[in-house]
C-alpha cells in the first residue's frame, strides 16, 4: 500500500520565504523590467491578506516569465537553487529523507511556482505539486494555468494526483509553517507545524493534537 508525506516548500522545507530570491533571479534575465516589477512587488508585500499577496506574487512572477521558454530561464533557476539550498531547514530535510527511506511518496505541495521548485528540489526522489503557469508553444505566456496552488486548492491538486497516479491517499505526515494549509495537514495522521509563538497559539487552539516545532 502506498503511503505519503506532504510538505510545504516556503518557511517549511525553508527557513523563509523564497519569493524575493526568485524575483531577483528572473529580473536579471531583463533588468529593464526593473519598474514593473517593483511596483507589483510594492502591492504584494504591503498586501492585506495572504490570498492578495499570492495574487500578486504570481502577477509579478508572470511579468517576469512572460514570453520566455523554459531554456532561457534556466540560468536564472540555476541561480535560485543555489541560494536556496543554503535555507534548507536541516531538521526537515531530515525528516525528507527518513520518509523516502520509510517508502513514502514525498509531495512537495507549494503556492508557489511549480517550475522554480521543482529545479530546486531535482537531486531528490519527490513530487513536485505547485502553481503551474501557462504556455503557448513552450513559451510563458505570464497568465495561470489553473488556479494558485493555496489553501484548500492544495488538498484539490493532491487528490488529482492521487486519482491520476490510481493512488488512494494514505498520509502518514505533514509538514507546514503556516495555518492556511490546515485543510492539507487535516490530510495526515500525523501533523507537525513549524513557526513562532503566534502560530503556536493558533495550533493549540485549532489542532491541539499536532506537533509543533518551534523556530
Amino acid at each position: 500500500m502506498s503511503t505519503q508525506a506532504l510538505y510545504d516548500f516556503d518557511g517549511t522545507i525553508t527557513s523563509k520565504d523564497t519569493t524575493i530570491i526568485l524575483l531577483i533571479a528572473l529580473l536579471k534575465l531583463r533588468p529593464w523590467r526593473f519598474c514593473g516589477l517593483t511596483w507589483l512587488s510594492l502591492r504584494m508585500i504591503f498586501a492585506s491578506d495572504s490570498a492578495s499577496k499570492q495574487a500578486y506574487k504570481n502577477k509579478a512572477i508572470g511579468y517576469l516569465i512572460k514570453g520566455l521558454s523554459d531554456m532561457r530561464l534556466s540560468i536564472a533557476l540555476e541561480d535560485f537553487k543555489y541560494k536556496v539550498e543554503f535555507l534548507y531547514r536541516p531538521l526537515v530535510m531530515s525528516s525528507i529523507d527518513q520518509a523516502i527511506e520509510d517508502g513514502c511518496e514525498v509531495l512537495i505541495v507549494t503556492a508557489s511556482p511549480a517550475f522554480a521548485i521543482s529545479d530546486c528540489v531535482s537531486d531528490l526522489p519527490v513530487n513536485v505539486i505547485g502553481t503551474e503557469f501557462e504556455k503557448e508553444e513552450n513559451i510563458y505566456t505570464g497568465l495561470l494555468k489553473s488556479d494558485n496552488c493555496y489553501g484548500q486548492e492544495k488538498v484539490n491538486r493532491i487528490n488529482e494526483w492521487a486519482t491520476s497516479n490510481k493512488i488512494t491517499l494514505s498520509v502518514q505526515s505533514a509538514w507546514s509553517d503556516h495555518f492556511s494549509d490546515f485543510d492539507m495537514l487535516s490530510l495526515s495522521v500525523k501533523r507537525y507545524w513549524i513557526g513562532d509563538e503566534k502560530l503556536r497559539k493558533l495550533v493549540n487552539s485549532r489542532d491541539p493534537d499536532a506537533n509543533f516545532v518551534e523556530t
